[in-house]
């Protein structure tokens, strides 16, 4: 039960994080805009290109102390657990797999490489996620978008998440000025 209530805040505080609106005041504010999903990088702002490129290319040198300079290119410290304010570096050791962030650095680089999502498009909400499937209802992906989802997670993990009702592994949100504005998992 204690696990559930963690979730439904985490999910609420995601929610928050992405629109910047209370999640009361989401649906009176302004109509929800349907999320754009793209596979051609072309598209993207110069300044979130370059953002994307920086985080690509620390997580691929294998040094998790790399990512330190691009966290602090913002003016805050990119979301990275619904804990509170922590160093990134030190948190994503710790919550890798290996101890040493590298199976962090190589979720970056899985959901970096797939399609994204460009929600309120010309709002001050507007943001640009990675993977794509964080917006999408994962009990309505197509054949397609599941292996996408199965590239990355376990088929298990794929149903737990249908089975709670939204995306809640890793994504990744730039905002169109580049800025890094969360890397979290929903857990």
């Amino acid at each position: 039960m204690i696990r559930y209530a963690i979730r439904v805040l985490a999910g609420v505080l995601l929610c928050t994080a992405l629109t910047g609106l209370p999640l009361a005041l989401q649906s009176e504010a302004a109509p929800k805009r349907k999320p754009e999903i793209h596979t051609d990088l072309s598209v993207l702002p110069e300044r979130v290109k370059d953002m994307r490129d920086r985080i690509l290319n620390a997580a691929r040198s294998g040094d998790i102390t790399a990512l330190h300079p691009v966290v602090e290119m913002n003016e805050l410290k990119p979301t990275i657990s619904f804990g509170g304010d922590i160093d990134p570096i030190a948190y994503w050791k710790k919550t890798s797999g290996d101890g040493q962030g590298r199976s962090i650095m190589a979720i970056m680089i899985e959901i970096l490489e797939m399609p994204f999502a460009r929600t309120d498009a010309g709002t001050s909400n507007e943001i640009y996620v990675w993977p794509y499937l964080a917006v999408l209802p994962p009990d309505k992906l197509t054949p397609a978008q599941q292996v996408d989802l199965y590239r990355l997670m376990t088929a298990s993990d794929a149903k737990t998440m249908r089975d709670f009702g939204s995306y809640i592994h890793y994504r990744l949100g730039l905002g169109p000025d580049g800025t890094w504005h969360f890397f979290v998992a929903g857990d």
